[in-house]
């Protein structure tokens, strides 16, 4: 049933898609919304370096519409980023002291620097697909790496050489395909939450951040979900709650169990040093772009893909990551069905030695120079994969009063601005392309995005040899 406007509505979350979903609420006229996270997201901006622990709190993200056949997302993503423009003129446009002091107006949350996809031969399937359905009044920004005519033009329109070969593969005649494709690039993923979090409070939303406010336990009466417990001992009632805590997810709804897991990818960040200008001015936006390496073909402990990086960020930080493997932490059970549960492991401050075995070998052909610098830090970035990467938005089937926000699959960051009026209208119960794409499904047959593999699987982090920092560098060994 959906919620009267002044009905007090919980949101369990405050990442991507509560933040979001918050914001639209609000915008359709909704007077009394309540956002719960464990996080003191107000002190620590969203910062990994201050102990933000989720997946929104990172660096940076990828911010691109090059989904193959996956058209409703394209789309999306296309109006995601006029609306993350309109977010940098706003941005721009606020004074100073009325921002938190993680931002500034000089500041842009979205870069449009571009994003080179590549591989080793030819292009890949899913690119393929992308070249196929995007726009032909945007074929004009798409520039094949392989073929000499669209490096001329590259050059003609103005885009640097390094952006369509980061690695110098060409001129060291080593294979290389793919498409530099110049409607993309990245977005500040902590201080665009940060902002996200300010537009909430401007728009009157009620913020309940910090340890206290933990979500202890959601209260039922019947089938009908009631409220919620705080780690606190209070207890806020309200028409409707929405569960969305990315990789805590489906520890909270026994239902989702079976459409969602929590996996991890890995995460290496390298600062670089004030003092090397000549690295500052070699990864910057401006020169370099956001990439990625045979992203469909690694094959474990063989080749060396599903590889990604992104420029550095205004303080220096480069980004490198590996989503080859999904790595999974089975050291849960389930509260209703007893069935193992993949969970957060936000303690764990090394990552799995294929990963670094992958990013460290890359690196050693392609951008030998970060390996003369020392790591800033090793993470596992939790998300919450669905069994067909398609995000999970509904009623909670047998219950009333619940909705799901979940199953970001790690490409959920990008639609931030957007999302949550899909979300809003799951919650008004209007049937949309969206609201159909995102709903409760059945749990398909054979191949479920991993999830089959389970904890039986080869990715369960207890399988894995743990490495950190010391398997960094040129003289290493991996």
């Amino acid at each position: 049933m959906t919620p009267k406007k002044d009905s007090e509505i919980l949101i369990v979350g405050a990442g991507v898609f509560g933040l979001s979903t918050a914001l639209h609420l609000s915008r359709r006229g909704y007077t009394s919304i309540h956002i719960f996270d464990r996080q003191p997201y107000q002190q620590n901006n969203y910062a990994f370096s201050d102990g933000a622990d989720a997946a929104s709190a990172d660096e940076n993200k990828i911010l691109r519409a090059s989904y193959g056949d996956h058209k409703l997302y394209q789309d999306l993503a296309f109006q995601a980023m006029l609306e993350w423009q309109n977010w940098n003129q706003q941005l721009a446009s606020t004074a100073h002291s009325d921002l938190p002091k993680a931002l500034s107006p000089e500041m842009r949350l979205w870069n449009n620097c571009g994003y080179v996809r590549l591989s080793e031969k030819g292009l890949e399937d899913s690119e393929n697909e992308t070249q196929k359905n995007f726009p032909p009044q945007i074929k004009h920004t798409q520039y094949r790496v392989a073929d000499p005519q669209r490096r001329e033009d590259a050059e003609r329109d103005g885009i640097p050489a390094t952006k369509i070969d980061p690695f110098d593969r060409l001129k060291r005649e080593l294979p290389m395909d793919g498409i530099l494709d110049m409607t993309a690039g990245f977005v500040l993923a902590s201080k665009s939450c940060t902002f996200a979090l300010h537009l909430c409070r401007v728009a009157g939303v009620h913020l309940h951040l910090g340890p206290d406010h933990a979500l202890h336990a959601i209260v039922k009466s019947g089938k009908t979900v009631k409220g919620i417990r705080t780690a606190d001992g209070k207890y806020y009632s309200g028409a409707l709650t929405i569960v969305a805590c990315g990789g805590w997810t489906p520890s909270l709804i026994p239902q989702a169990e079976k459409l969602l897991e929590t996996t991890s990818g890995s995460v290496l960040s390298i600062r670089l040093p004030e003092h090397r200008k000549d690295l500052w001015d070699k990864y910057s936006p401006e020169n370099f772009p956001v990439w990625d390496w045979n992203m469909s073909t690694y094959i474990r402990h063989k080749s060396i893909g599903g590889i990604y990086g992104l420029p550095r960020t205004p303080e220096g930080k480069v980004k490198i990551a590996f989503r080859g493997a999904k790595w999974t932490s089975y050291t849960r059970k389930s509260h209703a069905s007893g069935n193992p549960l993949s969970f957060p492991r936000t303690d764990i401050t090394k990552i799995p030695a294929e990963a670094m075995r992958v990013m460290r070998t890359f690196c050693e052909e392609n951008l030998p120079d970060l390996l003369e610098l020392e790591l800033e830090y090793e993470r596992l970035c939790w998300y919450t994969d669905t069994v067909d990467n398609s995000f999970l938005i509904a009623y909670v089937p047998g219950t009333e009063g619940l909705v799901v926000a979940s199953g970001g699959s790690g490409h959920g960051f990008k639609f931030l601005p957007v999302l949550g009026q899909h979300v809003v209208d799951v919650i008004e119960e209007k049937e949309t392309e969206y609201t159909k794409l995102f709903a409760w499904r059945d749990v398909p047959d054979g191949k479920r995005n991993g999830l089959e593999d389970g904890p039986d699987g080869w990715r369960t982090l207890d399988k894995q040899i743990m490495v950190g920092r010391e398997r960094w560098g040129r003289k290493s060994r991996l």
